[in-house]
């Protein structure tokens, strides 16, 4: 049976003091970036897409929204353990950091020029985006050892999970009066202009909050240097393309560290379809109206915030695989509450209870994956990592979308999910954090 040792949150000899200010830092990237999660994934431009840009009755609207995500996962796929490798050997996590939010906040931007029935400039743009978006936790995630320690790290990264739901929820009330109106006239079934003006507006207002709200993650987060040689960016992307050769050849090494992988392409697979369709789902399933669906992502994001808080702290203290197999327990119960759930207060408890497990999952995981990763190739098996997670992106959304699409029933389709929340479970649990201990240390 797999252990969680005590030994592996003993302190490591050799580690610079960090800072209170770099942990601020940190956890201010969460909370200028869960705007772009909680307004372009999940709230505003996913309903404007499907609503106002693909149109209401549109039969292929949730594929098509699918489509979107999967295209933009398939880039990542291809590019995310290069980059990885070469923020590794350069020592330029920072700056990889910053070109990606520069990359992420001008696409963001651009969204206002997206007008109904412009679907392909809208998956264009989103895809730059998300890309931007998703390419920067690479970088982000591989701070983490650098602003915490083995026996702090849990708590810190709950902390930038729980900052990031505030984060959300502070891009949602500046967002407030622009997401009231609804985009669709319920009587002709048309595109309301002005709702959709004052959508698109907000798509700017998150663009200036991220980058506003990002500044102090540049301005204290400290890089530890890289003694290696500089050199060109030809020089460093063959390095990156010889350690990412490297790593694939030795992976045995690490396979404690590769079960956690795969579990992630498993599990994160089904986190990324639910934040990418819940207000699809609460509109279209349940019903809910503009004000209604405002009213429930201010109040899931308060929720989240101690639930995310307690569960860096519970990693802590019980160890990752524990920890995260509870929350992965946590989801398998409240997707079946959801697909089955027929009231309006049912799904409301059931968003609650995602909110608190969306956060507390991927800080868990992203906590227990930097204990069992060598600290040399922190940014390469992140890169890793974020593939694994890309994948499932791709199987799931592409799931979801295409029995939803096909049947009419999404509720069907959030049942299909469920397997990927069991295999990551029964994954994470064979998981031996001794052996995984071991390799690192040798490694």
């Amino acid at each position: 049976m797999p252990t969680d040792p005590p030994g592996l949150d003993a302190e490591l000899p050799g580690t610079r003091p960090v800072r209170r200010r770099e942990v601020f830092g940190y956890c201010m990237f969460d909370f200028a970036n869960s705007s772009y999660t909680t307004l372009i994934s999940t709230v505003a431009f996913s309903l404007y897409f499907r609503q106002a840009v693909v149109g209401p009755d549109h039969p292929n609207a949730d594929l098509l929204w699918s489509i979107a995500g999967v295209s933009a996962h398939l880039v990542l796929i291809l590019t995310s353990p290069l980059l990885g490798a070469v923020a590794d050997y350069s020592g330029r996590k920072k700056r990889f950091l910053l070109l990606t939010t520069v990359q992420t906040v001008t696409a963001c931007a651009l969204l206002f020029i997206v007008h109904p029935g412009e679907v392909l400039l809208g998956i264009a743009l989103y895809i730059v985006a998300t890309v931007g978006f998703e390419g920067g936790y690479i970088f982000y995630n591989a701070f983490l050892p650098e602003v915490s320690t083995p026996k702090t790290i849990g708590r810190i990264s709950g902390w930038s999970w729980g900052t990031g739901f505030l984060g959300g929820m502070a891009a949602l009330l500046a967002c407030s009066m622009l997401l009231r109106r609804e985009l669709i006239d319920p009587v002709t079934r048309l595109v309301d202009p002005v709702a959709a003006g004052n959508y698109r507006l907000s798509f700017v207002v998150v663009a200036g909050f991220f980058a506003l709200f990002a500044v102090p993650t540049f301005a204290f987060l400290r890089e530890t240097p890289s003694d290696r040689a500089s050199g060109s960016w030809m020089d460093y992307a063959r390095i990156g393309v010889d350690r990412v050769r490297e790593t694939v050849t030795h992976l045995r090494r690490y396979r404690e560290t590769g079960k956690l992988v795969l579990a992630y392409l498993f599990y994160f697979g089904g986190i990324e379809t639910v934040i990418k369709f819940s207000a699809i789902y609460a509109t279209v399933t349940f019903g809910l109206s503009g004000a209604e669906l405002f009213l429930l992502f201010v109040i899931t994001n308060i929720v989240a915030v101690p639930g995310t808080l307690a569960a860096g702290y519970l990693a802590d203290r019980i160890g990752g695989r524990r920890a995260i197999a509870l929350t992965l327990l946590l989801w398998i119960g409240l997707l079946l509450w959801g697909a089955l759930a027929t009231s309006k207060p049912a799904f409301w408890i059931m968003a609650c209870g995602i909110a608190i497990g969306m956060g507390s999952t991927q800080a868990i995981g992203r906590s227990f994956m930097a204990q069992i990763t060598p600290a040399s190739r922190q940014s390469e098996f992140f890169g890793y990592y974020v593939q694994a997670g890309r994948v499932g992106a791709i199987l799931a959304l592409l799931l979801f979308g295409v029995i939803s699409s096909a049947t009419g029933n999404q509720r069907l389709a959030v049942l299909w999910l469920l397997p990927l929340f069991v295999a990551g479970l029964l994954l994470v649990w064979r998981i031996d954090q001794t052996a995984a201990r071991d390799a690192v240390s040798e490694g």
